[in-house]
């Protein structure tokens, strides 16, 4: 998924710009700098193209082609990863850019947005979109994410959403009907999955980051991410997952995740009742080993980052449950 090199250069400790998720000690931030990351084009069906991350930490995106134009999935993190966003619609049509969607607030999705034609509509959650007006503090944490190379951010412009949304719409690009839906608190509180029906495509942003990994429950605890899930799986009749980051995959991973987040609800609700404070919890649970990857994987290397994701998500779920049962 990543170069070990990548993993080994990002700063493995605490860091004051992500303090108000309320990261814990041993959260690492996700290496994300775009040097040399090319964005390749794979068909999924007709009009129907993901763009993947030769890395696999880096972000992946997509578009959807219509009789009238296209919609684009997330922006990026920087001008120069957005161009690449463009060519890549430009080599398979000539029809116009008519919709971006942001999946979540985080810059690598939405920091490429002001590269995109004015004619464009942009479209996010009504909560991502409060979320990036706090665009220095973005900055900030996304420096952290590109090992401290604010060339990587030197062009980055403020393009805010158009429209916002508050649970799903369904947009017609000619001949074909794109679907946005809000299932839920997630990875960030305006998570939007964007499906397509016809070719059973959807495009999660980071609610899912990939075959192999766990959850990033950065803003809402395991209980809030099970039940959005579980609406995903209900709702949408899914075959193929676009995830924001990390390998394509299928419905396998959503059952991999309830199932952590299952296990994880147990174990915290177990803890709570023996009277366990939270530092306790997450000295005493590390990932349990059935959600570690291979030594042999490609992901292996990305080890260190899904261990900090699982102390993130203890952390978050604690504070759910002391919430709902003080």
């Amino acid at each position: 998924m990543s170069s070990p090199t990548l993993v080994a250069e990002q700063e493995v400790q605490q860091n004051d710009s992500w303090n108000y998720l309320g990261a814990p000690k041993g959260f690492i931030v996700p290496p994300l700098h775009p040097g040399g990351v090319q964005l390749k084009p794979l068909q999924l069906a007709e009009g129907v193209y993901a763009l993947l991350s030769n890395t696999g930490v880096v972000d992946n995106n997509g578009f959807i082609v219509g009789e009238r134009g296209v919609l684009v999935i997330d922006a990026h993190i920087n001008g120069v990863m957005a161009q690449q966003i463009i060519d890549a619609v430009e080599q398979v049509t000539s029809k116009p850019i008519l919709y971006l969607v942001n999946t979540n607030y985080h810059g690598d999705h939405t920091f490429g947005n002001y590269k995109f034609p004015l004619t464009t509509t942009v479209i996010a959650h009504r909560e991502t979109a409060q979320q990036m007006q706090y665009f220095e503090r973005a900055k900030l944490l996304m420096l952290q994410a590109v090992r401290g190379d604010e060339s990587v951010l030197s062009d980055v412009k403020l393009r805010l959403p158009d429209m916002v949304i508050d649970r799903s719409i369904r947009i017609d690009l000619g001949g074909r009907a794109v679907e946005l839906r809000h299932l839920g608190g997630g990875n960030t509180n305006g998570d939007v999955v964007v499906y397509e029906p016809d070719s059973r495509v959807a495009w999660t942003g980071n609610l899912v980051i990939g075959a192999g990994t766990i959850p990033g429950m950065f803003q809402n605890g395991a209980v809030t991410y099970l039940n959005t899930l579980t609406n995903l799986r209900s709702t949408l009749d899914v075959e193929t997952i676009v995830p924001g980051h990390g390998a394509i995959t299928d419905r396998t991973t959503l059952t991999r995740y309830l199932q952590y987040a299952g296990e994880l609800t147990d174990t915290v609700r177990a803890a709570r009742r023996a009277g366990r404070t939270i530092d306790q919890v997450l000295e005493e649970t590390p990932l349990w080993v059935q959600y570690l990857p291979p030594a042999d994987s490609p992901l292996a290397a990305f080890t260190p980052v899904l261990q900090g994701f699982h102390r993130m998500n203890l952390l978050k779920t604690y504070q759910e449950e002391a919430a709902r049962r003080p």
